[in-house]
C-alpha cells in the first residue's frame, strides 16, 4: 500500500469517528471497536493481523484499565463513608465567611470534593452548599459555577481519574504513567492554583465594594451550623473511621510514589479490600456497593480499553505513520515543532471535542507528528492534556446542567457558557505559559 493510500483511509476513519463521536451518532465503544476494524480491512489487512493488532492494541491500555478497575472504587467507597463531606465540615467550621473568602472557599471546597475524581459530586454539593451566601452577597451564581469549574481542573490529573487514565494510556511505555503525568503537571499546578486563589480573591473584592457589602463576623456557632448542612447517607457514613481511612489512603499514595515500579492497580486492589474489611465488612453490603460502583465504571473503563484498538490498528497497519508523513510535508518546518503548542493555547475554541475524540484521536496524532521534531511524546500529553474548555461543552462534559439545577435555575447554561468562555480561554493560555515558563511543556 502507498503512503497516500494508507494516510488517506486513516484521514477518513479518524474524521468518521470525530464526527460520529461529535454528533452522538453512535457510543465511542462502538466507535472504537467497529471502525478500526472496518478501516484495516479496507487497507489489506488479514483477520490474523487485525486479530494481533487488536491484541496489541488492548495490551497498551490494559494495565490503565486495572487502575480504574480498583481505583475509582476505592475513592467512591470513601464517598460513601462521608471521608470527603468530613474535609468540607472541617473546613467550614474554622473558616469566617466574607465574600473573598466565600469565592476563594469555593475553589477549594471544589478541589476538595473532587479528590474521588467525580465532576458529578462538585456541582452537586459545592453549589447547593454555598449558593445561600452568594444568595445573601447578592454575588452572580454564575461566578459561583466558574469558580466549582476551577475547582473540578485542579482535580483533573490526579492519578486516578479517567482523564489521566486517558492520557497515560497512550504511552505505556512509561512506568506508572498517572504518577509520572502527575508529578510532570504538578509544579505548574501548584502556581496555578495560587494564582486562581488571587485572582478568587480579588474578584470576592471587587463584589465586596460593588455591592456596598457590609461584612459581618460569624460566630463559631454560626459556622458549625453551616458545617452540620453537609449530610452524609446514613446507612454508610463512618464518622468514626476517618482518620483510618486518611491513613490507609495516605499510606497508599506514599506507596504509589516510594515504589513506582510497583503496579498501581494493586495497590488499589489491596486498598479498597482493606478499605471493605474495615468500613463494610457486612457481606451482603460489599456486595450491593460493589453493583452501585460498577455502574459508574460503565461505559468509561470499556472505552478506555477499546481506544487501544484503534491505535493498534492505526500502529500496525502502517496508517499512523502515513498520516504523520502527509501532515509533515504539509506543514512548514517551522510551525512543526510547536504544533503541540498552538493547539493546547486554542484547545477552548475546539471545546466541542468530546474527551475520547480529545485523548483517543487528536492526541495519538499530535504525538507522533512531534516525535518527528523530537519532542517526548509526556510532553506533548502534558501541555494538551488540561483542554479546559471541554468544561464548557454540553457534549464532552453534560454534568454542566447540573450547575444551574442545582441551585434552583437561577441561570442557564447558555449563560454560563457565554460569560466563562473568555475568562477560561485566558486561563488556559495563563496555564500554558506556565508549562513552558516551568519547563514542563518543552
Amino acid at each position: 500500500m502507498s503512503t497516500g493510500y494508507l494516510a488517506t483511509v486513516g484521514f477518513i476513519m479518524i474524521i468518521l469517528i470525530m464526527v460520529l463521536l461529535l454528533t452522538q451518532k453512535v457510543t465511542a465503544m462502538f466507535a472504537f471497536a467497529v471502525i478500526p476494524i472496518i478501516g484495516g480491512l479496507i487497507v489489506g489487512m488479514s483477520p490474523t493481523d487485525i486479530g494481533s493488532s487488536v491484541q496489541y492494541g488492548l495490551g497498551l491500555t490494559t494495565s490503565v484499565a486495572l487502575v480504574m478497575l480498583f481505583a475509582l472504587p476505592y475513592f467512591l467507597l470513601l464517598a460513601d463513608t462521608g471521608f470527603f463531606n468530613e474535609i468540607v465540615r472541617k473546613v467550614l467550621r474554622h473558616v469566617r465567611i466574607t465574600p473573598p473568602l466565600l469565592i476563594c472557599l469555593t475553589l477549594i471546597i471544589s478541589w476538595i470534593v473532587g479528590l474521588d475524581a467525580s465532576v458529578t459530586s462538585q456541582y452537586i454539593i459545592v453549589m447547593p452548599l454555598l449558593y445561600p451566601f452568594y444568595k445573601k452577597f447578592k454575588i452572580s451564581p454564575i461566578i459561583l459555577m466558574f469558580f466549582t469549574t476551577m475547582g473540578i481542573v485542579m482535580d483533573f490529573d490526579l492519578p486516578w481519574t479517567a482523564r489521566t487514565l486517558r492520557a497515560v494510556s497512550l504511552v505505556p511505555k512509561v512506568q506508572n504513567g498517572p504518577t509520572a503525568l502527575f508529578g510532570k503537571i504538578l509544579p505548574v499546578q501548584v502556581v496555578f492554583f495560587i494564582l486562581l486563589l488571587v485572582i478568587a480573591y480579588m474578584v470576592g473584592l471587587y463584589v465586596q465594594k460593588k455591592q456596598h457589602i457590609i461584612v459581618a463576623k460569624t460566630t463559631k456557632k454560626e459556622r458549625i451550623a453551616l458545617a452540620n448542612e453537609v449530610k452524609d447517607d446514613q446507612e454508610l457514613t463512618r464518622p468514626k473511621l476517618f482518620w483510618i481511612n486518611v491513613i490507609l489512603t495516605l499510606i497508599i499514595i506514599v506507596c504509589m510514589v516510594a515504589f513506582p515500579t510497583f503496579p498501581q492497580y494493586y495497590l488499589f486492589a489491596i486498598g479498597i479490600v482493606i478499605a471493605f474489611m474495615i468500613n463494610y465488612p457486612d457481606q451482603k453490603l460489599q456486595n450491593k456497593l460493589w453493583k452501585k460502583y460498577a455502574k459508574s465504571m460503565v461505559p468509561v473503563m470499556p472505552t478506555i480499553l477499546l481506544s487501544g484498538v484503534v491505535v493498534g490498528i492505526m500502529t500496525k497497519s502502517g496508517m499512523m505513520k502515513s498520516m504523520v508523513n502527509v501532515l509533515l510535508r504539509i506543514l512548514p518546518k517551522s510551525v512543526g515543532p510547536y504544533v503541540y503548542i498552538i493547539i493546547a493555547l486554542i484547545s477552548p475554541l475546539m471545546f466541542l471535542f468530546t474527551n475520547d475524540t480529545w485523548y483517543f484521536v487528536l492526541m495519538p496524532i499530535v504525538m507522533s507528528l512531534e516525535t518527528a521534531y523530537g519532542v517526548s511524546e509526556m510532553v506533548v500529553i502534558a501541555t494538551l492534556f488540561m483542554n479546559m474548555g471541554a468544561l464548557l461543552s454540553p457534549i464532552a462534559q453534560p454534568q454542566i446542567y447540573l450547575g444551574p439545577s442545582s441551585v434552583a435555575d437561577s441561570f442557564t447554561v447558555p449563560d454560563y457558557i457565554k460569560k466563562s468562555f473568555l475568562p477560561i480561554w485566558l486561563l488556559n493560555i495563563v496555564w500554558v505559559l506556565l508549562g513552558l515558563l516551568l519547563g514542563a511543556f518543552r
